[in-house]
């Protein structure tokens, strides 16, 4: 007999999710109120990065903590009336910025980056979408050596977990990219990375090998979950819906659903914003480019250069404010030849982010049949496909291929 299992979300983690249960046996739902791809997972830079493992709280923001707060730098903003209850967030994520803690979390960012980077190009090659990968890799640019210095710790954990990479001098970056303004003292080429020229197209196409092999999709908002007996019954817009084994991948409104069950809010809501810009005639951009002064990465996509803003700490629900793509759009024009703003209203997304950067993946600590993967923060594209496959080892009492318990929803749960 076919066993079945339900996944709420149909964001990269949901689709990653419902595609490896899949083929693990299990006759998979993938139920979403919008369809695949088409919220946070929509809207990033599209980079799989094998850099990517990073965490976010760094030692090197201790000595311009003040600068952050106070919203002086390009890279991050606050919304201020959501300081009070973000306080216990930002405090377990000062905490964290230390040395050993980063190079810490930083190994267990590696074990699932490195991973998932190759099941991403197994799974593009078997979906047939190899057009809409970008192979020459990426640059981290800096338009100061003080900030390059800063970045210091960053280049030892890439050494420490063998990603390829290269330090450039100016003269150096702009041999890789030769259309480049002359705004740039440092650079980092990420050799062997990798970007998406549309992850919503990515996304889809993912969903589409997923419908073809007998999966199914539903367009429902989830509104509530009750465990009953040892399945599940979600109340959707749509009506009753019941599963024996539940996945919830639902991004920052994981914590709203899952709330209802006796769970906290993990999660700091990271709202980023992007625009889409022309290049200018006879200019060329080759890779995603990281301008970490002016906090953006500018990203040549299908639709045009992708340029996406830095961390906007806001309550989920707050009006949009895209102050920082008009701060940052100036700021592309000096760096490189750029033409029209071709997306008059800046897109914005939800990237929900806990205090030591790794996603929450594992069984629920207090109800069975019940399995979490969500608190991506900026990796959600990047980590899909391991996280479908941890999931689906967790399901099917499969050995996993790396110690996860750095990813325990217990930890914050």
């Amino acid at each position: 007999m076919t066993q079945s299992a339900a996944v709420l979300g149909a964001g990269i983690v949901g689709i990653s999710c419902a595609l490896e249960l899949q083929r693990r046996g299990y006759q998979v739902t993938l139920t979403d109120r919008r369809g695949p791809g088409e919220e946070t997972s929509s809207g990033n830079a599209g980079i799989l990065s094998y850099s990517n493992i990073t965490p976010l709280a760094d030692p090197s923001l201790l000595p311009r903590l003040h600068r952050l707060i106070l919203n002086l730098d390009a890279d991050f903003s606050m919304h201020y009336p959501h300081l009070i209850s973000l306080f216990p967030w930002l405090l377990r994520f000062v905490l964290r910025c230390r040395r050993k803690t980063f190079l810490h979390d930083g190994d267990a960012m590696a074990a699932l980056t490195l991973t998932s980077i190759d099941l991403h190009r197994q799974w593009i090659a078997e979906a047939g979408v190899e057009d809409l990968l970008n192979q020459v890799g990426g640059l981290k640019l800096y338009r100061h050596q003080a900030t390059f210095l800063r970045d210091e710790l960053e280049r030892e954990l890439l050494e420490r977990c063998a990603v390829k990479h290269t330090l450039l001098s100016a003269d150096q970056v702009y041999q890789l990219e030769p259309d480049l303004k002359p705004v740039f003292a440092r650079g980092v080429s990420i050799d062997e990375s990798v970007s998406i020229r549309n992850p919503e197209k990515l996304c889809k196409a993912y969903a589409q090998m997923f419908v073809a092999a007998g999966g199914q999709i539903r367009r429902a908002g989830i509104q509530s979950l009750r465990q009953v007996g040892a399945a599940w019954e979600m109340t959707t817009d749509q009506g009753l819906e019941t599963a024996a084994r539940l996945v919830v991948c639902m991004g920052a409104w994981t914590p709203e659903l899952i709330g209802q069950l006796g769970y906290s809010n993990p999660l700091a809501i990271e709202r980023g914003y992007h625009t889409i810009l022309a290049p200018a005639a006879d200019a060329r951009l080759s890779r995603p480019i990281f301008d970490v002064d002016s906090g953006y990465v500018m990203a040549p996509m299908e639709m045009g250069l992708r340029v996406t803003t830095g961390t906007n700490l806001a309550r989920r629900e707050a009006a949009p404010d895209p102050r920082q793509v008009a701060r940052v759009i100036p700021r592309v024009r000096e760096a490189f030849p750029v033409g029209d703003v071709i997306m008059q209203d800046p897109w914005m997304g939800r990237r929900p982010t806990v205090p030591d950067t790794l996603p929450l993946i594992g069984p629920a600590p207090h109800h069975e049949n019940l399995w979490l993967a969500f608190g991506h923060s900026h990796m959600g594209l990047t980590m899909g496909p391991i996280t479908g496959r941890l999931i689906a080892n967790f399901i099917d009492s499969s050995e996993q291929p790396f110690p996860v318990k750095a990813c325990d929803p217990a930890r914050y749960l």
